[in-house]
């Protein structure tokens, strides 16, 4: 019994022993492996090639040479300017992006060095050396003269094969860098021009916009007031007002026109950038090299009363972008087209149609008649009939609301001598409203002039007689009624 107790202890003390010996070798290894870790980033650290280290404010000038352009960009302070463009704003984003690159620009390695006391080993002398990289015909220079008069030069090479990297050399060495700074330094002198054409909509009580150019017969002007509606309260928010605009086509016709409408010309006017910027104070020649010595499109805005803006763009090429100078800057924009819904709208698209259909509630009668045929419907809520024939209520509503809602292809206010093709007149319950009567007279050229009550204002294709009378025709026979096109 003695002899297993002494046993048991003996085995108690090794384990004791050995676990001991395991906490220590554990702690031991790491508290090396943190010290490996901490020697390993500090290496990293350590190996990190600083170029440059240089604020905004240590910079004079900066000049970038580049395949397409060679500018230089001047620190005046306050802000930089493009040097022979002092007076016109400059693109923030731009040369927020370069001074940020230059601020701490750092190398991932050497690659060579063209020192004679250097004791990397290179064959060949150092053109020799430097076209393995590009650097004898270099895609880039930036030259940097700070503001103790030190010039800092670097000279970018060719792209590295990882398509990350690009060669640098700086001094008599070569790097490796990363190749992001290279999309900047590929801009020409324009890019680093404030490329904002127009500032956000402001608040107003009436606007005008005018319309003109060599895309239009006349010009088209648009007023638009901004019209408050009665307060209302409510527990929540108290005293409630509300305002809403509206919008009324004054020349080359006074038509009421809808929010929907009126977006043809308000739509590409506020907040608007160029694509690029692509000249500054051109020439005579150069205007009509650009299509604005006769500009296609001007839109003029007033606010108030007073102007605030006019844009002249040019007819869009064949990848749909225009060129547009916005008076009284010496800026030549390139814009899409896309973005400027004013650019080519007529009168005819503004107003949609030319007759507006009412509920058909409110009619009294509805005859359409032409030299072979004749329409004549009447009728109240529950039943209509046409030339004595009972007609569907829902088709009868599709039929005018359809065939009065005439599509109009081109403004015109020219007169024909040939007989009226198709007539329709619109009789209402209001006693006090006049029966409208719309017309479609012959051209002579395949279209009609569309005439209400008298007054020609648009021409349309002659095929309308032809689809108006067709759907007459389906009304009766109980078929489905077809858009006009």
């Amino acid at each position: 019994m003695k002899k297993q107790t002494t046993a048991l202890l003996i085995s108690l003390a090794v384990v004791v022993l050995l676990a001991g010996l395991l906490i220590f070798l554990m702690v031991r290894f790491q508290s090396e492996g943190d010290q490996t870790g901490q020697n390993s980033a500090q290496s990293s650290e350590d190996e990190t090639i600083h170029l440059l280290s240089l604020s905004s404010e240590d910079i004079n000038t900066i000049t970038i040479e580049n395949p397409i352009d060679t500018f230089t960009l001047v620190n005046e302070g306050d802000q930089f300017v493009v040097e022979g463009f002092e007076e016109v704003a400059v693109s923030s984003l731009n040369i927020n992006n370069l001074t940020a690159s230059i601020a701490d620009l750092t190398a991932e390695r050497e690659i060579l060095s063209l020192s004679e006391e250097s004791d990397v080993e290179t064959i060949g002398d150092s053109a020799q050396k430097l076209s393995q990289y590009g650097l004898d015909q270099p895609q880039y220079i930036l030259t940097i003269v700070t503001t103790e008069g030190k010039e800092e030069i670097l000279i970018f090479g060719d792209d590295a094969l990882d398509n990350n990297s690009i060669y640098v050399q700086y001094g008599d060495q070569v790097y490796l860098i990363d190749n992001a700074i290279a999309d900047i330094l590929a801009k020409d002198r324009y890019s680093f021009l404030d490329n904002q054409i127009t500032d956000i909509e402001p608040e107003y009580e009436q606007a005008t916009i005018t319309l003109s150019g060599t895309v239009r017969p006349s010009p088209i002007t648009l007023e638009i007031k901004t019209v408050q509606e009665e307060e209302s309260e409510s527990e929540d928010e108290g005293v409630v007002s509300s305002s809403e605009k509206e919008y009324t086509l004054t020349t080359p016709l006074e038509q009421t026109i809808t929010e929907a409408s009126a977006s043809q010309m308000t739509d590409g006017l506020f907040s608007l950038y160029a694509n690029s910027v692509e000249a500054v104070s051109p020439t005579e020649d150069e205007l009509a090299s650009f299509g604005l010595d006769q500009p296609y499109s001007i839109v003029t805005v007033w606010f108030d009363g007073t102007e605030s803006f006019t844009l002249k763009a040019s007819a869009p090429d064949r990848n749909n972008y225009v060129y547009l100078m916005k008076e009284g800057s010496p800026l030549v924009y390139l814009v899409s087209a896309s973005r400027l819904s004013w650019l080519k709208v007529q009168t005819e698209q503004l107003t949609q149609s030319v007759y507006t259909p009412v509920e058909v509630t409110e009619l009294s009668g509805f005859s359409v008649t032409s030299e072979d045929a004749s329409y004549e419907h009447s009728g109240d809520e529950t039943k209509v009939s046409c030339n004595g024939q009972q007609v569907d209520t829902e088709l009868f509503e599709d039929l005018y609301q359809t065939v009065t809602a005439i599509p109009p292809d081109k403004m015109s206010f020219k007169t024909s001598s040939l007989q009226t093709v198709l007539t329709m007149t619109i009789d209402y319950r209001d006693e006090q409203r006049t029966d409208d009567v719309i017309e479609l007279i012959p051209t002579g050229d395949g279209s009609v002039l569309i005439s209400i009550n008298g007054e020609s204002r648009y021409t349309a294709s002659q095929d309308l007689v032809y689809q108006i009378l067709g759907n007459c025709q389906n009304a009766v026979d109980g078929k489905e009624i077809s858009n006009l096109a």
